[in-house]
């Protein structure tokens, strides 16, 4: 290989890294809200406390304003808690149902162990 060539490929790694890097990034700080208000949930969601704490109930409100009548809001919101989810303990699913009822609120996003999001 010659020396040219050489330099043009260790460009192209370069490149391909950065490229990777920011989508990387990108996909932290879509989630930064997410990776915020949602773990306060968690320890009901899994079914640890028998009711969400109040900082649970605080931060899903928060939460649902962001979501409330963006469609792709709910979408990223959905996306964002199933790969905070995924690989860990499941989220128990009569925990999600009540999670509305313990915060009285109404959900403007889904919560779920694994739901096709696109369909939000």
């Amino acid at each position: 290989m010659s020396r040219l060539a050489g330099q043009l490929l260790l460009m192209l790694i370069l490149i391909s890294g950065s490229a990777m890097a920011r989508k990387h990034q990108q996909h932290i700080s879509r989630c930064q809200d997410v990776t915020e208000y949602f773990p306060y949930c968690l320890v009901f969601l899994r079914g640890y406390n028998h009711r969400p704490s109040q900082q649970c109930c605080d931060h899903i409100k928060v939460l649902n304003v962001i979501a409330k009548g963006h469609k792709s809001e709910r979408r990223r919101i959905c996306h964002c808690i199933e790969n905070m989810v995924k690989g860990t303990s499941p989220l128990i699913s009569s925990r999600i149902l009540a999670l509305p009822t313990n915060c009285r609120l109404q959900l403007n996003f889904p919560i779920s162990n694994n739901r096709d999001c696109s369909r939000v």
